[in-house]
């Protein structure tokens, strides 16, 4: 299965928790390759250029924890919807620490609350605050150069430091880059809860990166293949990649799914593989109002049509009948109707 049940649905909250059902996410972050897709360590660094070469992306993993992967990624995720969350009630003093406990970020990730749980979390924290990123992602003529590590700091209490299960609290840095990207307009994008339930690393990355350029487009979005592949940062070869995405898209209409999003295989205008996404709810809504001007025309035709017939049958010349008359004479039979 894509998807697993939501360890803590929506009925065990209360209306102040509601941010953990709207998370956000920076839109920095969305489009290019900053995470590992794979569960297992992740030694081999990433390294990415955008097509036009204007934007880069380096992430060096820790020999030691590996590299951060997108499953951690759901922890800054839940920091940027806290922080979103002050600035929105206008708050002035708005900081990059969170304080929180263990038990509320793995609730508001959708995570378990059991033992491993709580080593996974500790084990995710690790490789967020020892993996290294650099790249000149900003909006602007000028792009900043900018090198960090996911969380700087990190602090909590508890009884037992080598047991997680009795960390009372928990404090989370994260880097000036990330926050300050929050503060410019339009900087996130609230993703739907169910990305946290989505079990697969390629289903986050390719939901995240046609959440950020698709969104809510009624033409939606289309990508090659290959683009797609660069945008992930999967270590697959293009073929297999290719694969995987074809077998993705296939799951529409099943539970397996992608949140929001209906994926498509197509061509490009050069004959490229590509996957076109866009909004199901888009989709449906445009797909009626068709449906409903195709019924409008069909049923002006018809009105059309008999309008003619009846002024036939009244004797009228068929060479002199003219179109006005024709629409007059349709309009009256629907109003009769």
């Amino acid at each position: 299965m894509t998807q697993r049940q939501d360890p803590h649905p929506i009925r065990d909250f209360f209306v102040g928790d509601l941010v953990d059902y709207a998370p956000k996410d920076s839109r920095d972050m969305m489009e290019r390759p900053f995470f590992s897709l794979q569960k297992r360590k992740r030694n081999i660094p990433i390294e990415y250029e955008s097509e036009d070469k204007s934007v880069y992306v380096k992430v060096t993993p820790n020999p030691n924890y590996g590299m951060a992967t997108i499953w951690d990624a759901d922890i800054l995720i839940w920091c940027i919807s806290k922080i979103m969350a002050d600035i929105d009630r206008g708050r002035n003093d708005i900081e990059r620490t969170i304080y929180t406990t263990p038990y509320e970020l793995l609730k508001g990730i959708a995570r378990g609350t059991s033992g491993a749980d709580y080593r996974d979390l500790m084990n995710a924290l690790r490789r967020l605050r020892n993996t290294e990123v650099e790249t000149n992602i900003r909006p602007g003529p000028r792009r900043k150069y900018a090198a960090f590590k996911w969380i700087e700091d990190t602090e909590g209490e508890g009884a037992d430091p080598n047991d997680p299960t009795q960390l009372r609290s928990i404090s989370l840095t994260i880097p000036r880059w990330l926050f300050n990207g929050l503060r410019e307009s339009g900087g996130v994008l609230t993703l739907d809860r169910e990305y946290f339930l989505l079990t697969g690393g390629l289903e986050k990355a390719v939901y995240r990166i046609a959440r950020k350029h698709a969104g809510s487009q009624e033409q939606g979005w289309t990508v090659k293949i290959k683009t797609l592949q660069q945008k992930t940062g999967s270590e697959e070869v293009v073929r297999n990649f290719a694969l995987r995405v074809r077998k993705l898209a296939a799951k529409e209409g099943t539970e397996q799914q992608l949140p929001r999003y209906r994926m498509t295989m197509t061509k490009t205008n050069d004959g490229s593989e590509a996957v076109h996404f866009v909004d199901r709810d888009i989709a449906d809504a445009v797909a009626l109002m068709k449906q409903e001007k195709a019924r409008e025309a069909r049923q002006a035709r018809i009105a059309q049509e008999d309008a003619r017939a009846a002024l036939i049958d009244g004797g009228k010349n068929p060479r002199q009948l003219t179109l006005t008359g024709i629409d007059e004479a349709a309009v009256a039979t629907r109003r009769r109707r």
